[in-house]
């Protein structure tokens, strides 16, 4: 069996060392993480790391901050042997094994299992075959929560550089980034949100250092873009209820992952039942992307 070694250095210099019996694992401060973080450190979900035929692989599921590859920040990328994935101030190191279930409980509760738990176990074992045999699509797919996360908070009208002159340069650097950031959107669609804030940015200082046409190009394209990938926020919502309630998984688990790009960085019921969805049609469908 697959599994990830763990070697956990906290700020205070505590180190943690896990060994987990799966080839995905959630590293944030959420309840349900397998490496679970404090809240000062890390996001609800900040990485995703999954085991693939080519190796170790990690995505960002947090921007605020984004989490490091030896020191350099991003998005989505290979995890080579000996590299250190740092989350806010952890770092953590990781590598694949081959670990039996023995050695992986032993790893992770590091105490002696009774006899007993060995024969409950195995008693276990049909049922729940049985109950994998007969799980529904309801169980599978649960109704979503009534209130979703908003894409941005209220939008920034204030530039926080006083003299005009530095306003201006930071103006250009976020109208930059911005514009960067819309173009990698149909590729990444959490691009075309960061991007929105960035826009705004510019606008507002735009605006402080007496520029008036570039704040008003910069505002309109951050209003243009916020209707937009509110829009489409809207659709994917829709197409995933609509995908669940035909039972369609395949559907639903395609529109969960853009749902889950969209609204990275946020918190919620939403956000939790859009990751909790995901694992479970991952794990439905042997962990293969949609």
């Amino acid at each position: 069996m697959n599994g990830l070694k763990f070697h956990i250095r906290y700020p205070d210099g505590k180190i943690e060392e896990l060994v987990i019996d799966s080839d995905r694992v959630l590293v944030g401060s959420g309840a349900h993480c397998e490496i679970r973080l404090p809240p000062e450190e890390a996001a609800v979900e900040h990485v995703a790391i999954h085991a693939t035929a080519e190796g170790l692989q990690a995505q960002a599921r947090a921007a605020q901050p984004y989490p490091t590859l030896n020191g350099m920040p991003f998005a989505q990328t290979a995890l080579p042997a000996g590299a250190v994935l740092g989350v806010g101030r952890v770092q953590i190191a990781l590598s694949m094994i081959e670990v039996t279930d023995a050695a992986a409980m032993i790893t992770r509760r590091k105490q002696r299992t009774s006899p007993i738990t060995y024969v409950l176990a195995l008693l276990a074992l049909p049922l729940a075959g049985y109950l994998l045999l007969v799980e529904d699509e309801e169980e599978v797919a649960p109704k979503p929560p009534d209130e979703f996360p908003a894409l941005w908070d209220a939008p920034i009208t204030s530039c926080t550089q006083q003299t005009a002159d530095q306003a201006s340069a930071l103006a250009a650097e976020k109208l930059a980034l911005a514009s960067a950031r819309r173009e990698r959107r149909p590729f990444r669609v959490q691009d075309g949100v960061a991007a929105v804030p960035l826009y705004e940015t510019a606008a507002a200082c735009f605006r402080a250092a007496e520029n008036s046409e570039q704040a008003r190009e910069a505002a309109e394209a951050a209003s243009h873009l916020r209707k937009e990938m509110d829009s489409d926020y809207r659709t994917h919502r829709v197409r995933l209820e609509h995908a669940l309630s035909v039972s369609d998984l395949q559907t639903a688990h395609r529109e969960a992952r853009v749902l889950i790009a969209l609204t990275e960085g946020r918190q919620g019921e939403y956000v939790t039942w859009l990751s909790n969805l995901d694992r479970k049609l991952q794990l439905k469908f042997g962990r293969k992307g949609p």
